[in-house]
């Protein structure tokens, strides 16, 4: 079972203002598996309770990785966790959680990630067997503000589309992303990226 309190065990830079947190158990155990689009409820160093979603492949039994972006116009959640947690603390966790739980019988994915949403997308997507069909669109305002960009590209090429406002000049067309057969479609990002795809997809087939 999981602990009240995890070790972080690296802390590393991921993108402009968010920060990689890997956690282990203290003694070195295996911790409570978890299914992809789980997150950890954290208390943070400034005694704020806030939720993070695992970002490592769910087959992983030794660790957990969550990724914080610094909001600097929060209270504080976000900035203690960035500014002051570093290798060999200890973080107060409470046991994966999963509301957002992933198809595994679904044929066709379509995932759709905004800025710090790719979190739980990349879980599902490390998770995926290597055959299943699967496309993902991550969009961010530029490649130096989106965590795990480089690292997706590389392990799945064309499968992966980034999207970076800066370099196409606007927003993604999601009407060419979603056409072609049919597929349920992921979600993790903005209020107005969700509205954008309620208007597009069928709520059956709409998961966010």
């Amino acid at each position: 079972m999981t602990p009240d309190f995890l070790k972080v065990t690296e802390v590393v830079a991921l993108a402009e203002g968010i920060q990689g947190f890997e956690l282990r158990h203290p003694q070195g155990l295996p911790l409570q598996p978890f299914s992809a689009g789980s997150h950890l409820r954290v208390k943070t160093p400034a005694g704020m309770l806030r939720q993070y979603s695992l970002c490592n492949d769910p087959a992983e039994t030794d660790r957990y990785r969550i990724a914080v972006k610094r909001e600097s116009q929060g209270r504080g959640g976000s900035a203690s966790m960035v500014d002051q947690l570093r290798p060999g603390d200890l973080l107060e966790v409470g046991a994966p959680q999963n509301q957002f739980d992933l198809d595994v019988r679904a044929s066709r994915l379509l995932l759709i990630a905004g800025g710090i949403g790719i979190t739980p997308i990349k879980a599902m997507i490390d998770s995926l067997p290597q055959r299943r069909s699967w496309r993902l669109l991550y969009a961010g305002r530029s490649r130096a503000s989106m965590a795990f960009a480089h690292e997706l590209e590389m392990a799945y090429g064309d499968r992966v589309i980034i999207h970076a406002d800066d370099e196409r000049g606007g927003r993604p067309d999601l009407d060419a992303f979603l056409s072609g057969p049919r597929a349920e479609v992921y979600v993790c990002g903005p209020e107005p990226l969700l509205a954008a795809l309620i208007d597009r997809v069928p709520a059956d087939r709409l998961h966010y």
